[in-house]
């Protein structure tokens, strides 16, 4: 059987074997799109590890800081301090005693210190004060 198209003959053979080809081709780059968008899902590579964050949070964290509670990537992070808003900033919480946050015997509370991810430049600093009932 031959399928008539104005200026060429195309047998059906044919013209199945190249709508095949389009077709894989297709697939194959919807496949390539997608990957790509889930791989881009996550801080971009080469930013600091998460122990180059805490070394960096170290030098920035107040004395009285007994040790490191977490350290977590977060992205679009907003200080809450009228700064401009981070893509990718690791936030490292430490607990400690601060006395200048009491007189007497002090609570131990947390302080949160924020790093660039990609730069490790220190963005701010905040404590996190205990809920007294």
């Amino acid at each position: 059987m031959m399928l008539l198209v104005p200026a060429w003959r195309i047998s059906t053979k044919r013209l199945y074997l190249i709508c095949s080809v389009v077709g894989i081709l297709s697939l194959a780059s919807l496949g390539i799109l997608l990957w790509g968008k889930t791989q881009a899902a996550g801080p971009p590579r080469g930013g600091l590890t998460r122990t180059q964050a805490i070394q960096a949070a170290w030098e920035h964290v107040d004395p009285g800081a007994l040790g490191v509670t977490s350290a977590e990537v977060r992205e679009d992070f907003n200080t809450g301090f009228d700064l401009p808003v981070h893509h990718w900033a690791w936030i490292v919480t430490f607990n400690g005693t601060w006395q200048l946050l009491c007189s007497g015997a002090c609570d131990r509370t947390t302080e949160w210190v924020a790093i660039d991810y990609g730069s490790g430049v220190w963005i701010a600093s905040q404590y996190s004060y205990p809920n007294r009932r």
